[in-house]
């Protein structure tokens, strides 16, 4: 039965990437295999001995190990190492040991087995997977039975992305969400001070602000059509569309919403031609966070993407002059300016560990402490507690009050909470294609996207 329960899991997860869902299991959390005939006092006599040894070995003034795999390498790896060693330094009963792991296979093989480690940094989507396979404890119950209250410590929404139901299976730590790049001198240029707040002042700079050579290849683009995934799902949020229903259930393409996205995003397309524009956009993804990046370049007004491209900027770009804002929303719905989709890298505690109570202790400390703002600006990333929303040393990073900013207002998305979302995520983009290479109306295409989710449903 385990084995089975790995396979699927290595089946789903290694085919998504960090895009996971997972069906649920037959089984609860913390369930494990009924005992054999005859194998309770076997079994109470083994608790006892193990509470015997643990208390024998704190006794004697050892550290209690907890084991920590995280999913960092290189200078990112050494803030994390930083981390454990505040960990360690801070308190005497455990002692903490990190591995960079970056092997999902080895982690779902860990987790399902008997190898795993205490702690495990992941996607808020692989908890999910996790959790639904029965292979992560509940961090709800960890926290109700130690009076910590995660509702009042981190923000809602890290919270519910690492839930199944009501129940909450990783401790958020850092954030990521998509917000609006732009070239402050091209905008100039076309005549504008200040970056757009709606789609349709968007597409107004875009028009303006693109150009082409005597043969009608596209030199400088304006429209934000790269990278791919902001086509898929920035420029649909931004218009209010979503492609799940809001239980998450059930694929919504023909959203009249994202019908009003696609119509737009193809309205530029036809005008400077849809085979012109396929071009650069795939010239442009193939430089994509390289050197040539177009961004880098000058030749991109407009980039949505995250807060790591300032970073990117500061090597491969430094003479770009770029501004960040938030997502533009639409003159129908201004209030979805932020709006992006939103993931969190969070850790869980095994079903399977060997120390729970250290785990739990740790998972605390490097989540929600002084050590967790030096560990997210050392990656860059952005916080899930809601202290650090208004800390000054986090607003003071290159651009993170914009991205803090769009956190507050809680209008990121999240990817569904299903078994097949891969199924699912294949179909939108064979058919968002057929719209782009123009093969197929917004409409025709999401009609019979429509009809060919119903028959995975």
């Amino acid at each position: 039965m385990k084995r089975k329960l790995v396979a699927g899991l290595l089946a789903v997860v290694l085919t998504l990437g960090t895009l996971t869902g997972c069906g649920s299991s037959e089984g609860t959390k913390g369930e494990t295999a009924p005992a054999a005939e005859g194998s309770a006092d076997a079994a109470e006599a083994e608790t006892a001995d193990t509470a015997e040894a643990e208390n024998a070995e704190s006794a004697s003034g050892e550290r209690e190990k907890v084991v920590f795999w995280y999913s960092h390498t290189n200078e990112e790896g050494k803030a994390f190492e930083e981390t454990i060693k505040a960990f360690n330094e801070s308190q005497d009963k455990y002692e903490v040991e990190g591995l960079s792991v970056m092997d999902k296979q080895k982690i779902i093989v860990a987790l399902a087995g008997s190898e795993a480690p205490d702690v495990v940094e992941v996607s808020n989507q692989d908890i999910i997977a996790y959790a639904n396979s029965g292979l992560v404890e509940s961090i709800s119950d960890m926290a109700e039975a130690d009076g910590y209250d995660l509702g009042s410590i981190y923000a809602a929404q890290a919270l519910d992305s690492n839930a199944v139901g009501d129940v909450v299976y990783g401790v958020p730590f850092a954030s990521q969400i998509i917000q609006m790049f732009y070239n402050k001198d091209i905008l100039e240029e076309i005549g504008y001070s200040e970056p757009p707040k709606t789609m349709e002042e968007l597409y107004e700079m875009a028009e303006k602000a693109t150009e082409v050579d005597a043969d009608g290849n596209i030199t400088r683009l304006g429209y934000p059509l790269f990278p791919l995934a902001s086509a898929r799902q920035e420029l649909i949020y931004a218009f209010g569309g979503r492609w799940w229903s809001e239980d998450g259930q059930t694929l919504t393409p023909d959203d009249p919403l994202i019908l009003d996205s696609l119509n737009m995003n193809m309205k530029f397309r036809e005008k400077y031609g849809v085979e012109k524009v396929q071009a650069f956009v795939a010239s442009a993804n193939t430089n994509r966070y390289t050197e040539n990046d177009m961004f880098f370049a000058g030749k991109q007004l407009f980039r949505f993407d995250g807060p790591w491209l300032a970073t990117m900027a500061a090597d491969w770009g430094p003479d770009v002059n770029y501004g960040v804002a938030l997502m533009p929303g639409t003159e129908a719905n201004p209030d979805l300016l932020g709006s992006s989709r939103y993931e969190t890298n969070s850790l869980g505690i095994p079903v399977v560990a060997n120390n729970k109570a250290g785990a739990w202790e740790f998972a605390k400390f490097f989540t929600n402490s002084e050590a967790t703002k030096e560990t997210l600006m050392a990656i860059g990333n952005l916080p899930t507690t809601l202290e650090l929303y208004e800390d000054p040393d986090i607003l003071g990073m290159p651009n993170f009050e914009v991205f803090v900013e769009a956190l507050k207002t809680e209008n990121g998305v999240q990817y569904p909470k299903i078994a097949d979302l891969a199924k699912y995520t294949s179909l939108i983009e064979e058919y968002l294609d057929y719209v782009y290479n123009g093969i197929k109306t917004p409409e025709e295409a999401m009609s019979e996207l429509a009809e060919q989710a119903k028959i995975l449903q």
